[in-house]
């Protein structure tokens, strides 16, 4: 994902680095589809947390969420995403706030946007109508020789 003006800032002046913080926001989102996941039931709950993360939607709203929480943790601490330099207390108060601001329990009331759950679905839909073709005996019978094929050329 391309760095905000936000990222950039908090990374310059926390002195994290740019893979750091976007690990963290891919480990992290991982872990909040997970949590969604759990409102499933649980035949479908892994397919339902992979396809999630699988959509471009779904990355594009949480990193508007992750940045939205990162502005926050500046105005939590006072600083100015602006600023040329700040103090070790200065640095640790928004390490700090960072922290507090992403922290899972923070996302507890939020949930993807229209347009995350409308992709979502049409990918379920699809990927229903997929499995329900091949499990047909027509689509076995096409599994079946599609194995054998990989089978041969091995």
């Amino acid at each position: 994902m391309k760095p905000t003006h936000t990222q950039i800032n908090f990374c310059r002046l926390t002195k994290t680095s740019q893979e750091d913080y976007q690990t963290n926001l891919f480990e992290t989102g991982c872990e909040f589809a997970e949590n969604l996941g759990y409102t499933c039931p649980q035949k479908y709950k892994e397919e339902y947390i992979q396809i999630l993360l699988s959509l471009p939607q779904y990355w594009k709203w949480w990193s508007t969420q992750w940045n939205i929480r990162t502005q926050e943790a500046f105005g939590v601490v006072g600083i100015s995403e602006n600023e040329t330099h700040i103090n070790s207390l200065e640095t640790d108060a928004l390490n700090e706030a960072f922290a507090s601001a992403h922290s899972l329990s923070s996302y507890q009331h939020i949930y993807p946007n229209n347009l995350v759950m409308k992709a979502l679905k049409e990918k379920i839909q699809t990927h229903e109508t997929t499995t329900l073709k091949s499990n047909t005996s027509k689509g076995m019978e096409r599994n079946r020789i599609r194995r054998a094929r990989v089978s041969v050329e091995l």
